[in-house]
């Protein structure tokens, strides 16, 4: 199964921020992506990075998958810094991420998940989704672009 994550700030970095994650499904009878479960949640009022917010984006994911037991997702982000930490190809040098990273790192590897870097805004049809329920989120709580 493919999952994919994301997370948003708006005003500043720091600034309001939001996540989300989805999991989907190909179908073998007309290769279309299905969203079959997804999550979204706004992270204020406090403010946080961009970072910040996509690592809650992940984590929300990875609970989820040990929740409902899980294994094994192929799992998009479009953050590089994410991607590159959780897999250890680069250090955590920001202090309020290393709690994150700990995390991430433990449950990527306990599930058997894989994560991978996509490019956002790249039309690929579970990144935009995602990027659409971090905005939902905060419409929701009516903060301006």
């Amino acid at each position: 199964m493919k999952a994919y994550t994301d997370g948003a700030c708006r005003v500043s970095n720091p600034g309001q921020t939001s996540c989300a994650w989805v999991i989907a499904i190909t179908s073998n009878e007309d290769d279309m992506l299905y969203f079959k479960e997804a999550g979204s949640r706004y992270l204020g009022p406090e403010l946080h990075t961009n970072n910040y917010a996509e690592y809650q984006g992940l984590l929300d994911l990875l609970k989820y998958a040990v929740k409902h037991k899980i294994m094994g997702l192929d799992i998009y982000c479009d953050s590089k810094l994410v991607v590159n930490q959780v897999n250890d190809v680069w250090d955590v040098n920001n202090q309020e991420l290393v709690p994150l990273w700990v995390l991430a790192y433990a449950l990527r590897i306990r599930g058997g998940h894989t994560l991978q870097h996509i490019h956002g805004h790249s039309g690929d049809p579970g990144n935009e989704y995602v990027d659409r329920l971090c905005n939902e989120a905060l419409d929701k709580e009516g903060i301006g672009k």
